[in-house]
């Protein structure tokens, strides 16, 4: 039982990390997501660095040279191993972050992970899967094309907790693709002369 205390510290934790401010000209269902009191929705890369570290996140890769910036949240969020922030290359402007709970044959954490999420942002959107066996996702939409998820695959029960910026996180998907097929045409080209 000793993750049930570490998931109270996580609740307490939790609710400096990401909060959620109503969007004084939208209905109730219309938050403004937060990470750190920054609002996620047009943040840009710099802005989002600086607030990352001022916070105890200690940089494992940030190069502009990737889309995605890598950071060891051990220290920030207790049962939180890795976090991840994702941006648009063209523009800068965030695209998801990231949180990965490690697990093992813990059925139970993707759980306790949607419960501390839920005590911060109500019940989720939509939910679905077993907590016992097979893959679960949890979900809020929370305005403006925000999103947050909790989710986990199967067997392994490692489970991740994601704030996405949906358009801007369909914009880094299409600048990757474009990118992957473009390093498969330029090797498909090179090897052309040898057949």
């Amino acid at each position: 039982m000793k993750f049930s205390k570490a998931i109270i510290v996580v609740s307490i934790a939790a609710a400096a990390l990401f909060s959620v401010a109503p969007n004084a000209n939208a209905d109730q269902k219309s938050k403004q997501v937060e990470l750190f009191g920054v609002s996620l929705k047009n943040a840009d890369r710099d802005q989002l660095r600086q607030v990352f570290k001022q916070n105890g996140m200690a940089p494992t890769r940030e190069d502009n040279g990737y889309w995605v910036d890598t950071y060891d949240a051990q220290k920030v969020l207790e049962g939180a191993s890795d976090f991840k922030a994702g941006y648009v290359s063209a523009s800068n402007k965030f695209a998801f972050a990231e949180y990965t709970f490690s697990g093992f044959m813990d059925t139970g954490l993707v759980g306790k992970v949607i419960d501390m999420v839920t005590t911060k942002y109500g019940r989720p959107s939509s939910k679905s899967g077993s907590y016992g066996l097979g893959p679960v996702t949890a979900k809020w939409s929370m305005g403006q094309g925000m999103q947050i998820e909790v989710s986990r695959g199967w067997p392994d029960t490692t489970t991740l907790l994601r704030f996405i910026d949906s358009a801007a996180n369909k914009q880094m998907q299409a600048e990757i693709n474009t990118e992957k097929n473009a390093q498969v045409r330029q090797k498909a080209q090179s090897q052309s002369k040898a057949f």
